[in-house]
């Protein structure tokens, strides 16, 4: 389990959001100016920017989505918005994996980022290596990136094949094969602090099926 500070996270975002005026809503400011650079993968409850805790912690049969929108701007209120920062949700619901768009695909992620490794600091995570080496390299910027959010703790929920294969076809694969992204994890697809339970290179061997 990885440890998460709402508080600062909270703090930070806001002044964040204070100092630069950004609001996460439709503007020339926030949409993407050229292709997407990348796709970075995360679950809602280990997230090292936006933890969403503690409920859900295991994605159960029952829709958690309304919740997680609920909480979300519950904690973070200065974004005032009725987007969650994820471009895409997945979940578990009555036996099937269902991938949900939360965030138009033209709008980038709503940290920069410089903001971003301000509150990975400041929480003081224990961060994966496919987590610590895209925050030493940057390959791409976080806000950037096209960014898919599983539902609960991928270091104590399990996962069925079924997730990989929604995941690879209907979010990797289009968007690897119409932006020309490399299909490989640490170049142009990354995790953000996934737990051990889930295998991202089946995500990407899925994808190309």
């Amino acid at each position: 389990m990885f440890y998460v500070s709402f508080e600062d996270t909270v703090n930070l975002i806001t002044e964040a959001t204070r100092l630069t005026g950004v609001k996460d809503e439709s503007s020339t400011a926030n949409v993407f100016t050229t292709k997407p650079q990348g796709i970075l993968i995360q679950d809602t409850y280990n997230n090292p920017i936006f933890p969403i805790q503690p409920k859900p912690q295991i994605d159960t049969d029952r829709l958690d989505l309304v919740d997680i929108f609920k909480r979300f701007r519950e904690l973070y209120k200065a974004f005032n918005t009725l987007l969650l920062p994820w471009h895409f949700v997945v979940e578990f619901v009555k036996g099937q994996y269902y991938v949900f768009n939360t965030r138009p695909i033209n709008m980038k992620y709503p940290v920069d980022m410089n903001t971003a490794e301000k509150i990975v600091k400041k929480n003081g995570a224990t961060l994966t290596k496919l987590t610590e080496k895209y925050f030493t390299e940057k390959p791409f910027p976080i806000s950037e990136a096209i960014h898919v959010a599983v539902v609960g703790d991928s270091s104590l929920d399990v996962y069925t094949k079924a997730i990989y294969d929604v995941i690879g076809k209907f979010v990797i694969s289009p968007f690897t094969k119409y932006f020309r992204l490399m299909e490989s994890v640490g170049q142009s697809i990354f995790p953000l602090n996934l737990g051990k339970h889930f295998n991202l290179d089946y995500v990407v061997r899925f994808s190309r099926k």
